[in-house]
């Protein structure tokens, strides 16, 4: 999608602050037009991770809102994710500020990966530079014929947070105010604002409000019939994503493609269901984990969705709540195997670990919240309604060692069996375990934590 020129002039330091100087716009606030803005072939985004700083890429935690990256490419994503019309998945990710993703402007980025090497000045790609000197920190490469290169210097020491940096210069931080630079924008007169010079790199991951309108200004502020992507599900059966303003027919879902030039794989020709709510596709063998985003007809920024996202390896259920300690001690747990899928083959079971042995007990499950309620001695953690399972017995007998029992049912038959018409795709469960335990206290039974869970295709 992007244009491949053989050779591209590239604007740097002196001459790209002259070129900055005939450009610059008088606007209505402080902030700075510097440059073109980015066309919609140029969204995509990738990572050349050839930082030599350990401490560039200590970062081993991953975070399910930013599937199959850390380090530095993590703290790079998290960086050009907050630029974009709105929060990004559920917008955590970062433990300096509340929400990620705050642009509120007719712009998203796509994550698209890495990149085998720090390609040209059009090419879309963050990495290091070995040398910089002058006392640059780092800079930003245009294209007249599009695109960009963001370059960190190396002789300084890099540090990827995700918290407070300990040592070295915030990674995030810095890359914030330089993808603001290849959106086209400017040094802002704005104290405190993250294209303002000499922002602190903590406080510059988070844009403010002048970074905002200036975005907006630039691309023009997102409004109700811009595409909206709400939750992506994955499963066995392909990929539902649920939304608004998706048109009746003629979608297309743009995805992270490894290995490619940064252009996004694109599955087109998609119709919707539900009044514009909702996509359903196959996962393309060649998807890899990133961002989601859904382009509807037409030209321009409008109507491209905001980034979601998404992991071709499924979406797993997550755990919350607290469970009740059992009359011998034991702290029971809830776990799964398999896919909560209208299609899948195998089953997907859920399990209740470390409970009283040879003790009956049921799933209570519903489809309206999550609840943290005193309940019987302990926490009910699903919010009514409630529906219960039939009983299973857990395995074990009264002699077998503490925490030896273990209850499981298959959840997968009841979702394709139909019984419950709430179980479709796209619907999110809550459930856990109530078991029988006669020495508890005079309630006489256990609870485990609670699984979230969302049904797939």
């Amino acid at each position: 999608m992007k244009p491949r020129d053989a050779v591209r002039p590239v604007w740097i330091g002196g001459a790209w602050a002259a070129l900055a100087t005939l450009l610059a716009t008088a606007a209505p606030a402080a902030f700075v037009i510097a440059g073109p803005p980015l066309g919609i072939d140029q969204r995509d985004v990738r990572v050349f991770d050839n930082f030599a700083d350990p401490s560039a890429n200590d970062n081993t935690t991953p975070h399910p809102q930013f599937p199959g990256f850390t380090g530095a490419e993590l703290a790079l994503w998290k960086a050009v994710v907050e630029w974009g019309s709105e929060p990004h998945g559920s917008g955590a990710g970062d433990p300096t500020q509340p929400v990620l993703g705050s642009g509120g402007a007719n712009f998203d980025p796509t994550w698209q990966g890495l990149a085998p090497g720090p390609g040209g000045a059009g090419d879309n790609v963050f990495s290091a530079l070995s040398s910089c000197g002058g006392g640059l920190v780092a800079f930003t490469e245009v294209s007249p014929g599009g695109g960009w290169r963001i370059r960190f210097c190396d002789d300084l020491v890099w540090d990827d947070g995700p918290g407070d940096v300990l040592q070295g210069i915030d990674l995030q931080g810095v890359a914030v105010n330089q993808y603001g630079r290849a959106l086209g924008l400017g040094s802002s007169a704005v104290a405190g604002a993250s294209m303002a010079p000499g922002t602190p790199p903590l406080e510059a991951r988070s844009i403010e409000g002048d970074d905002a309108a200036g975005l907006q200004f630039q691309y023009g502020a997102a409004g109700p019939a811009k595409p909206r992507v709400a939750d992506v599900v994955v499963g066995p059966g392909g990929v539902l994503v649920t939304g608004s303003g998706f048109a009746p027919a003629g979608n297309e879902v743009w995805l992270p493609q490894p290995g490619g030039d940064g252009t996004p794989l694109v599955v087109s020709g998609l119709a919707s269901t539900g009044g514009g709510t909702t996509l359903q596709l196959a996962v393309p063998a060649a998807s890899g984990p990133g961002d989601l985003l859904v382009k509807v007809p037409g030209a321009g920024g409008s109507t491209l969705s905001n980034a979601h996202p998404y992991d071709p390896a499924g979406t797993p259920p997550t755990t919350y709540c607290s469970a009740k300690t059992s009359s011998l001690g034991c702290l029971p747990s809830i776990g799964w195997t398999g896919a909560p899928s209208v299609s899948a083959t195998a089953p997907f079971r859920l399990i209740g670990s470390d409970v009283v042995p040879d003790e009956f007990g049921l799933v209570l499950y519903g489809t309206n919240g999550r609840a943290n309620l005193s309940f019987h001695g302990g926490k009910l953690c699903v919010k009514a309604p409630v529906t219960r399972t039939l009983p299973p017995k857990s395995s074990g007998s009264p002699g077998s060692p503490p925490c030896a029992g273990v209850l499981r049912v298959d959840f997968g038959a009841r979702i394709q069996s139909g019984v419950d018409p709430q179980l479709v795709p796209g619907q999110t469960v809550r459930a856990q375990w109530l078991y029988r335990d006669p020495g508890v206290d005079a309630f006489g039974d256990g609870l485990t934590d609670a699984i979230e869970f969302t049904v797939t295709p």
